[in-house]
């Protein structure tokens, strides 16, 4: 699901390439939380949405 996630593989990317810049202290740690939250974020949303195209009717008032 997530492979044709073209949002999701960016961030993923992001996150990868913060990884290896040479950011130290609290500026690393917060860049790195920020971008894998994104990872997160968009994940979580796209089972969400995997989950309203099953079952439209129950799933249609989560979303809004």
């Amino acid at each position: 699901m997530l492979k044709n996630f073209r949002s999701y593989q960016l961030a993923k990317e992001l996150y990868q390439a913060l990884q290896q810049q040479p950011i130290k202290g609290y500026s690393r740690d917060q860049i790195l939380r920020a971008s894998h939250s994104i990872c997160l974020n968009l994940a979580e949303g796209a089972r969400w949405l995997a989950l309203s195209k099953k079952d439209p009717p129950s799933a249609s008032g989560n979303l809004q």
